[in-house]
């Protein structure tokens, strides 16, 4: 089997909960900042939110005021 050559990944993207859940953990937990929003381009009704983790990529995640965070755990919590 061939590999694949890459030059790099410029960003990868996950699906989050609602807007201030995301910037609330990539931005308040982790301390990558918060450094731009759009519409997503392909469902109007969940937005796309940039953050920097400080190696030059980006992450970035659509968020949707209709999904809901899972229960937030404790310290204790297994996982």
């Amino acid at each position: 089997m061939r590999k694949l050559q890459s030059q790099g990944v410029h960003h990868i993207t996950l699906v989050g909960a609602g807007r201030q859940t995301s910037i609330d953990f990539w931005e308040g937990v982790l301390g990558m900042p918060f450094i731009f929003e759009q519409p997503n381009l392909d469902k109007a009704s969940e937005s796309h939110l940039y953050f920097d983790p400080g190696d030059g990529r980006l992450i970035t995640v659509f968020t949707d005021e209709s999904r809901t965070p899972v229960k937030r755990r404790t310290p204790t919590d297994i996982g």
